[in-house]
């Protein structure tokens, strides 16, 4: 076991969705990113989502255990937050990362977790 402490707010999040999962693959999402946040250490980026792999050209990293920044290069705008339930409420119309109305949780959503990474922390690149 690590000795990271979670935020609050994503201890509520992980909790929460244990009964609230809507598919296979938000409860992959969710039970991945709780344990990476709570036994992998990043000192580069852990790539959650590359900005290559979908249309919108939306990229999500996490930093160290907790940290998330979530931007789009093409329009060179990020948001940085401290865990995963500040970087899921992120409107990404209002950061400028999308010209959409949107939570991350949202697009997520949407689009069913596709192209989400869980193995490519660039310490290990």
């Amino acid at each position: 076991m690590s000795n990271i402490t979670l935020f609050p707010a994503d201890i509520e999040l992980f909790e929460y969705m244990k009964t609230h999962y809507q598919t296979e693959n938000e409860k992959e999402f969710f039970e991945k990113q709780h344990y990476r946040q709570l036994h992998v250490f990043t000192s580069m980026y852990d790539v959650v989502m590359s900005e290559y792999n979908n249309d919108d050209g939306i990229y999500i990293d996490r930093i160290s255990y907790t940290e998330y920044q979530v931007g789009n290069v093409n329009k060179h705008k990020r948001a940085h937050v401290m865990c995963l339930s500040e970087v899921l409420n992120v409107n990404l119309k209002e950061t400028g990362i999308l010209d959409r109305d949107i939570t991350l949780f949202q697009w997520l959503r949407e689009r069913d977790y596709a192209n989400v990474e869980y193995d490519h922390n660039r310490d290990d690149d």
